[in-house]
């Protein structure tokens, strides 16, 4: 039995075919199927049906994906602890983050970081949590922050935070800034949405359903600063997390507003590799990036939340 088998044998469970596999490995499908053959005849047990809609994890099959996935993870984590020790902060990391923390969250991390780990090479990448989650999974980023959504085989997530949503409009006399809103006792309103693979938009919808929120239009954009800017500039009104616009509280050019009716919460996951530990040079950058978010989900809650 070697590592090599295993990482196969997580490919071929998380991506429910040979050539997914294959093609998330850089290897061959005539590779792939030749090494499980090797790990099924060594653990004496079939460990994939198959069929001409793909492979499915046999119970034994299931048995040793669990236990695969602890072994390459704590393989992951015994190479990280001893590169530890020998002080070697140097490397790379790539995170993702979704647009609403980037904004207020990521320039200072970065400022910081850069100065204390000069070494360390970082690729920060901005994009929805599908997107995110995919990049995980292939590892072409180390972890990301997003929304919690449905559970994602070979994904391991950790709860972060939590924020709030906060009604943003253009500057308006009849309704001074920061004060709260009843969105269920409002004029239609026409709002700026994020498209459908946003894993906000589900929720925003959920609570105008349920409440019955009036709603005359709804225009979707996917791109934050241009839908702020939209909104400071017309009568579009917009629903966001407070992290992206708590630096606003002391500007004038558009007015933000907790809301009461229905409160609102978002709350922020990290996703990584189930089968496989964070390096010390990532350990690093999420250890800064989860105590800023932090920080800023406070200032959040207590400027734009129901108690503001």
């Amino acid at each position: 039995m070697r590592l090599r088998q295993l990482r196969f044998l997580v490919a071929v469970v998380e991506e429910g075919s040979f050539t997914a596999a294959a093609t998330r490995m850089h290897a061959t499908q005539s590779g792939i199927s030749a090494q499980i053959k090797l790990l099924e005849e060594s653990l004496n047990a079939q460990l994939f049906e198959r069929s001409v809609a793909g492979v499915v994890p046999t119970k034994a099959g299931k048995l040793a994906y669990q236990r695969a996935t602890l072994i390459l993870r704590e393989t992951s984590a015994m190479k990280a602890d001893v590169a530890d020790l020998h002080g070697n902060i140097s490397g790379k990391v790539s995170a993702g983050l979704m647009p609403t923390t980037t904004r207020s969250v990521v320039a200072p991390v970065l400022e910081k970081f850069a100065n204390s780990f000069p070494n360390i090479e970082v690729k920060v990448e901005e994009a929805y949590s599908a997107h995110l989650c995919a990049g995980v999974m292939s590892g072409r980023l180390d972890f990301a922050v997003v929304p919690p959504s449905k559970t994602i085989a070979g994904l391991r997530s950790t709860q972060l935070d939590t924020d709030v949503e906060v009604f943003v409009t253009a500057p308006n006399k009849d309704r001074a800034h920061l004060s709260p809103v009843d969105l269920t006792k409002m004029p239609p309103l026409k709002l700026v949405l994020p498209g459908p693979e946003n894993a906000r938009r589900e929720k925003i919808e959920e609570s105008i359903q349920s409440f019955n929120i009036p709603i005359a239009k709804i225009m979707e954009l996917d791109a934050m600063m241009a839908t702020l800017d939209l909104v400071s500039r017309s009568d579009w009104t917009t629903i966001v997390p407070g992290c992206l616009v708590i630096d606003d509280v002391d500007l004038v050019d558009r007015h933000l507003h907790p809301i009461v009716q229905p409160a609102m919460t978002l709350n922020y996951v990290l996703i990584e590799q189930a089968s496989s530990s964070l390096t010390p040079t990532a350990q690093l950058l999420r250890d800064a990036l989860e105590s800023e978010l932090s920080s800023v989900c406070a200032r959040s809650r207590l400027e734009l939340g129901l108690n503001a």
